[in-house]
């Protein structure tokens, strides 16, 4: 039969001065452990492998991180696991384990935990499978970091690189735009010197040609006032 020991939530002063030599306590492996997690942020587990991910063991910032005791969720005693994973990841966690364990290889996954306060914290589970000497599953252990900060950065990250495609979309418009406008711009050019050419003296008279050149050109300098209003947006947000 597994003997779990004594898995309890951290110790305090556990940690503090040099241990000394190894009495053959049979608790000083799980002390270290726990003197180990408590330095992390975040906690290690060992589980069955079954629908509930039932935990056994459970030790570090079990508290700190879901808002429940390790005794609370340790034999699915208040909750389980399971429960606590966000509805919308749950498939891709069991995926992972399902394909690592598969491979006999470890598993990395990220997902929302939901507290006891009922909000979610992001989370990082690596882990891989135990197996005995018929090739069988016995448990699953690995170890849940708090990822929250790092899924915070990578939210502001998204939402400047959208800011930046918007204004690099608008940027890329606003060019066309004074393409087409340079377009014609030269072919009225083009035609009122023929135009002038051929009527000589009363060539003056193609005041109306100059006047839309004119509006054209105006045209064109509020477009490049745009794109370089624009570009200063797009810098900004790369900085």
């Amino acid at each position: 039969m597994h003997k779990q020991g004594n898995r309890n939530e951290n110790k305090t002063g556990k940690n503090q001065g040099h241990p000394g030599p190894d009495n053959g306590s049979p608790n000083r492996g799980v002390e270290a452990y726990e003197s180990i997690s408590s330095r992390m942020e975040g906690f290690l587990y060992r589980c069955r492998n079954d629908s509930a991910y039932t935990m056994l063991i459970m030790t570090g910032r079990v508290e700190s991180i879901t808002g429940y005791k390790a005794t609370d969720i340790i034999d699915n005693k208040r909750v389980s696991y399971v429960t606590l994973m966000h509805g919308d990841d749950a498939d891709s966690v069991d995926a992972a384990i399902d394909t690592a364990v598969k491979n006999r290889k470890n598993w990395n996954v990220d997902y929302r935990l939901k507290t006891s306060s009922g909000d979610y914290v992001w989370v990082n589970e690596s882990g891989g499978a135990v197996y005995d000497d018929r090739g069988e599953v016995v448990y699953l252990e690995g170890v849940v970091v708090d990822i929250s900060e790092r899924k915070k950065g990578e939210a502001l990250q998204k939402e400047r690189m959208t800011k930046i495609e918007s204004s690099t979309k608008a940027v890329i418009k606003e060019t066309k735009n004074i393409f087409t406008i340079l377009r014609t711009l030269r072919n009225l050019s083009f035609n009122a010197t023929i135009e002038a050419a051929r009527a000589g003296e009363y060539g003056r008279s193609f005041s109306v040609v100059a006047e839309q050149v004119k509006s054209l050109a105006d045209e064109t300098e509020k477009s490049a006032k745009k794109i370089s209003d624009l570009i200063e947006d797009l810098d900004s947000n790369l900085r």
